[in-house]
């Protein structure tokens, strides 16, 4: 597994436990906050991007890297 599938895969395990447990925790005089959903929502898709482009890396088709530039 590589660093962009294992984060990917932390960041979705986040976004689960917010979903599940809440985002803030509160335990005797303890307050916890998690990391705010839209945050873990952007880091997700951003992640989701550098495993795609691994992937077909891998295959053989990078990104495209023409640029059409104005005269």
């Amino acid at each position: 597994m590589t660093d962009a599938q294992q984060r990917l895969a932390e960041v979705r395990a986040a976004i689960s436990d917010v979903l599940k447990k809440g985002q803030r925790l509160r335990r005797a005089d303890r307050e916890l906050y998690r990391a705010e959903l839209n945050s873990l929502r952007l880091l997700e898709q951003q992640y989701a991007k550098e495993v795609a482009l691994e992937q077909a890396q891998q295959q053989g088709r990078g990104r495209n890297r023409i640029s059409y530039m104005k005269i």
